[in-house]
């Protein structure tokens, strides 16, 4: 499930499979240390380099996070056509309830908008 970045809001899951995949993320050193870095968008490539991981680790931990409402997937546009996925964190702040109708997620959206920050990335234009 790939998505792309959330406007400033807030998503709550109930859902067993989202629910297995975001708390297997979170308990994941690799997948913890993606998502600090991915702060701005970046690549797997990218992600791979700032958390000295493997490349092929990375690409499944991406995949991974995808399937979570912490990771957003976006495109970034390059002037000779070869565009790249990259990623970027889409959670401020996570709150897990545990009630009486079962457990959820609510995850906030980061303050700044992630689409903005991706127009904001060196060598790219709306131009």
């Amino acid at each position: 499930m790939k998505r792309t970045p959330r406007a400033n809001g807030t998503a709550a899951t109930d859902d067993e499979a989202t629910l297995d995949a975001t708390f297997e993320a979170l308990a994941d050193a690799d997948c913890r240390a993606i998502l600090s870095a991915a702060g701005t968008p970046k690549t797997t490539s990218e992600l791979a380099e700032d958390c000295d991981i493997a490349l092929s680790t990375a690409y499944r931990k991406v995949e991974l996070l995808s399937d979570t409402p912490l990771l957003a997937e976006g495109v970034r546009f390059d002037p000779d056509g070869d565009h790249a996925a990259e990623y970027v964190r889409d959670a401020a702040d996570a709150a897990i309830e545990v009630g009486d109708d079962g457990v959820s997620v609510t995850v906030e959206g980061e303050d700044a908008d992630p689409l903005a920050a991706a127009f904001d990335a060196p060598g790219v234009s709306a131009d």
